[in-house]
């Protein structure tokens, strides 16, 4: 089949889909509630110039219970670039195969777009929380940079903040032990 063909297959599908729903034939398939890091394969029919189409996995960043979702398609085209706005996976995180979570393309979506939820060993599949630590903090860097600095020179003040502690951790043990010598000398010179 050529590429054309196969293309103008897809997007025939996703109108179907997208007909259903208007006229609410589309049958509600997906109604569970999600946690942060799942991954799901999401139906993202329409889209202008070089936004992602059709089927993508994605990982749910926020359900809001009410029937949305807040995800980032994942691509296996974009895995290893040098798009800042990319973030890798691979098996670990519950995929077959190296992919980039697409940040860029964050958006919000119904659930009905939603067509299974991915599995990996028996097991709903799931992002690494190492991994979402890293796109929540490349989210802040790059679309909310006034926020980032200020994140990043809170966590600076509470680093500096620990070494002192240490530091003055160290010193009470230290007069604590001057204190037990000075206690000890003290006990020996009363009793001679």
């Amino acid at each position: 089949m050529k590429k054309n063909q196969y293309y103008g297959i897809r997007w025939l599908v996703g109108l179907e889909r997208y007909v259903k729903d208007q006229s609410r034939n589309l049958p509600h398939l997906f109604r569970r509630n999600l946690s942060r890091g799942h991954i799901v394969e999401v139906e993202l029919f329409g889209h202008f110039n070089k936004e992602l189409t059709f089927l993508h996995p994605a990982v749910v960043l926020y359900d809001n219970n009410k029937g949305q979702l807040l995800v980032a398609p994942i691509s296996t085209g974009k895995y290893g670039d040098t798009d800042p706005l990319h973030i890798d996976v691979d098996s670990a995180d519950g995929l077959n195969h190296g992919s980039g979570i697409c940040l860029e393309a964050i958006r919000g979506v119904d659930k009905n777009r939603v067509l299974f939820q991915h599995e990996k060993n028996g097991k709903k599949a799931k992002v690494r929380p190492e991994v979402l630590d890293k796109i929540d903090l490349t989210i802040m860097e790059h679309f909310m940079p006034n926020m980032f600095h200020k994140y990043t020179e809170i966590e600076s003040k509470l680093a500096e903040e620990q070494k002192k502690n240490v530091e003055l951790l160290e010193e009470i043990e230290d007069l604590k032990e001057q204190l037990k010598q000075s206690a000890l000398q003290t006990t020996a010179a009363t009793i001679e």
